[in-house]
């Protein structure tokens, strides 16, 4: 088990992973191992079931091109409503495959009918792969989709209902809304009783990011723990009381109980990943208990690790698993190290262990509280301390409330709200079969988690509570604890000194930010964001972004999902130039973001006026050419000679130092790219650089020979979505340049593109293959059976 589960984890740092052809070979070997060597058995063993389990998963039967699908489905759940259109998960209905599998597809419907959970429909759609855009520091969503078995996306042309038959969760929740709809925390309430987080809202999870009380409405250990404690009590003290009998009944029975309202919780939250962890811990143990067989925790988290992994082993793509596991393991290690005990109380106020303390049952009463209490103090720091280090690898960043908000809330959860909670949904339960009115039976619950709504609230006014972590800060943090851990479980003098050494990257990172240094090192970042441009120049962590990409309704902007965030992971301390090159959506949709987060920024546009923000004359630069430093590169603002709109009005910016160049030429197209040449000719400057962003996302209107000869680039970048519907770039336009010899990358197929320039040196990575070059990272494509390699 412990061959099979390191292996599967380590899965996540494949770049690909076992073809299906080697499997019958990894198979004999592996049954041949395991008498001598289990652990390269188990190992063998994960190689075959992750690979075999991809495959089947991925292995959709359909084609590359393919314009629309008929297909059977059930709605699982709604992501996200946005005007007329429904974002929702749909599971494939296919008697062939597995069950475990349970494949997925996310679908957006435009003017949908009435549609519900649990209703199976005959969808006719147009699919698409789940590519999204990778960058550094935003979230991975293809991911994530993997994680969920998600294998594609797509648009809804139309349905037909084949069943409206929810089942009794789906039923159960729907009529929770209703009665929780009058609630100021009904949302919170809904996720606490039945695991359905959908009425959280986009500024309620921010409250729940920020304090680190995320994990009290995700049904998890602590949950399903509460339950099975209360219920043991309860039947023990029933049964004890009123039908004694001098065998082990009374007590299977209380384990039974247990374990039936533990299913039955976890039924409720819909058998998440965590949850899927602690019940099977859970059963476990109550198994071990049945069986009179001793087993310790860690033989426990084995097994729930084991069992998680075999039924899914997608899950540790997931970030609540790893959450849940580090939680449990940090937990383990605690009780393990620190074991809190009547003896060391004793010891402490300088009593031997065999000393006797009294009979006085009020001394013995505090002696279990203070140690109950130290031991929940040891427990909590030691989880919030590992937990902010997990949660900013990936998030980027932590919350500097979430111990002291979780010393508070934990104990308010344990001992009142979950048990009134529940209390109140089986009386709810109770009340709808008999047909009665059920309205307020959630009053107790509401006014018992008002607390709680009140600590969120505050959290929100607290500007500093969320501290947003670079990259490098993280990775400096993670060998520093590991330095902390060690050096505390090393009692000898010299390997202390030793471990010390790890301490010095934080160090140097945090003396750097006080004291920096002049880097003449610069680099040019073109963002993925899909079919749009936006382009960051990175020097000393101080920046410079060109165009922001699109902004689509009031829930989504490229601004916020992926430029906000890779400035954070890169730790970009100055935001000092906003250049907008157009006014067309894909270009500056997240304008106005930018600038409301970076009020003091100067924006280089001939539409300052019009973003939407208003701005200062000193922050307004035209787009008018012009030459002006930055550090120690130099800007040229090459056109538009006067203020144009459209295309060909895109403000064109030539960056260098004394060896390296770049060209930022927006959505010029041929009359513009003339002009261009005309005029920099005129004025004696220079148009050749060693990278251009192609014009107009390789557009056949864009890139004429005269264009690609007068800037003679060494390499183009085109950014350019996955298989956009415009086809960009354009094939004819990716043959002039490589006719010429020049390498081309597209944002869409290779994610974030950086260049490094470093005097006369260009070091190009990209996410897909360098910063990330893992086997779920890969581009994903209709019909691709094998794995990504």
């Amino acid at each position: 088990m412990c061959g099979y589960c390191i292996t599967i984890v380590s899965a996540l740092l494949w770049p690909a992973l076992p073809t299906l052809y080697i499997l019958p070979v990894l198979i004999v070997v592996a049954i041949t191992a395991c008498k001598r060597v289990p652990f390269i058995a188990g190992s063998l063993i994960a190689m075959s079931w992750i690979s075999l389990f991809y495959a089947l998963l991925m292995g959709w039967n359909t084609g590359e091109r393919v314009d629309t699908l008929n297909v059977e489905t059930e709605i699982i759940s709604f992501v996200h409503t946005n005007g007329d259109r429904i974002s929702m998960d749909i599971t494939l209905i296919d008697p062939v495959s597995p069950h475990i599998l349970n494949r997925k597809l996310r679908l957006t419907w435009r003017d949908a009918p009435p549609v519900a959970p649990g209703q199976r429909w005959l969808l006719s759609i147009k699919p698409k792969p789940i590519t999204s855009t990778l960058n550094q520091g935003s979230f991975n969503q293809q991911k994530n989709l993997l994680a969920k078995h998600i294998i594609g996306k797509g648009w809804v042309v139309s349905g037909q209902m084949l069943t409206s038959a929810p089942d009794y969760r789906t039923r159960l929740i729907t009529a929770l809304k209703s009665v929780l709809a009058d609630e100021e925390s009904g949302d919170l309430l809904l996720a606490l009783v039945a695991g359905d987080r959908s009425l959280i809202s986009s500024a309620r999870w921010q409250q729940l990011r920020n304090t680190g009380t995320g994990h009290l409405f995700a049904i998890s250990g602590l949950h399903l723990s509460v339950v099975s404690l209360w219920l043991l009590l309860l039947a023990r003290f029933f049964l004890y009381r009123y039908s004694a009998v001098n065998s082990r009944r009374n007590w299977l029975l209380c384990l039974a109980v247990s374990a039936l309202g533990a299913i039955g919780y976890a039924y409720l939250a819909g058998f998440s990943v965590s949850t899927q962890r602690a019940l099977i811990m859970l059963l476990a143990f109550i198994c071990f208990s049945v069986l009179k067989t001793h087993s310790s925790s860690w033989e426990r988290l084995l097994y729930a690790l084991f069992i998680v992994l075999v039924l899914d082993p997608l899950s540790m793509l997931s970030a609540g698993f790893w959450l849940s596991f580090s939680a449990l393991a940090i937990i383990l290690l605690t009780v393990t190290q620190y074991r809190f005990s009547d003896e060391a109380y004793s010891a402490n106020i300088g009593l031997s262990a065999g000393v006797s303390v009294g009979p006085s049952r009020l001394l013995a009463l505090w002696n279990k509280l203070r140690t109950a209490g130290l031991s929940f103090w040891a427990v909590q720091w030691r989880l919030t301390l590992g937990l902010c280090v997990v949660q900013a690898i990936f998030f980027s960043g932590a919350s500097l409330a979430s111990l002291v908000v979780n010393l508070l809330l934990v104990p308010w959860f344990t001992l009142l709200l979950i048990p009134i909670s529940l209390l109140s949904l089986l009386f709810f339960i109770l009340l709808s079969h008999l047909g009665l009115s059920a309205a307020g039976i959630f009053s107790l619950a509401a006014y018992i988690m008002s607390p709680v709504v009140s600590i969120l609230d505050y959290s929100s006014s607290v500007g500093f509570i969320w501290l947003d972590l670079a990259d490098d800060v993280i990775a400096a943090l993670m060998v520093a604890l590991i330095g902390l851990y060690l050096m505390v479980n090393f009692k000898q003098g010299r390997w202390r000194i030793l471990l010390s050494v790890m301490f010095i990257p934080l160090l140097l990172i945090t003396m750097f930010r006080f004291v920096p240094i002049d880097d003449r090192r610069w680099q040019v970042h073109l963002l993925d964001v899909g079919q749009g441009l936006s382009l960051v120049i990175e020097q000393n962590k101080r920046a410079i972004i060109y165009d922001t990409g699109a902004r689509y309704g009031n829930n989504f902007s490229y601004a916020e999902r992926v430029l906000e965030p890779f400035l954070k992971s890169h730790g970009i301390q100055q935001l000092d130039y906003l250049i907008v090159s157009h006014g067309d959506n894909d270009h500056a949709g997240g304008a106005e973001v930018i600038i409301r987060h970076n009020p003091k920024v100067k924006v280089i546009s001939d539409l300052a006026a019009e973003l939407g923000v208003e701005l200062t004359p000193v922050q307004q630069v035209s787009c008018r050419p012009k030459t002006f430093q930055w550090q120690s590169l130099t800007l040229e603002v090459l056109a538009p000679s006067e203020a144009t709109s459209g295309n060909n009005g895109s403000c064109v910016i030539r960056v260098s130092d004394m060896s390296n160049s770049v060209l930022l030429s927006g959505d010029i197209e041929k009359t513009a790219e003339l002009e261009l040449i005309a005029d920099t000719h005129n004025r004696g400057t220079n148009l050749q650089s060693h990278v251009l962003i192609a014009p107009h996302h390789g557009s056949k209107t864009s890139s004429t020979e005269a264009f690609i000869d007068a800037v003679s680039p060494e390499l183009v970048l085109f950014p350019a979505g996955f298989r956009n519907r415009w086809g960009f770039p354009r094939k004819e336009v990716v043959e002039r340049y490589q006719k010429r010899n020049i390498s081309t990358l597209t944002s869409g197929e290779s994610g974030q593109i950086s260049i490094l320039f470093n005097r006369k040196t260009m070091k190009i990575r990209t996410y897909r293959s360098d910063f990330a070059p893992f086997w779920y990272n890969q581009v994903f494509r209709f019909g691709l059976i094998k794995n990504p390699e």
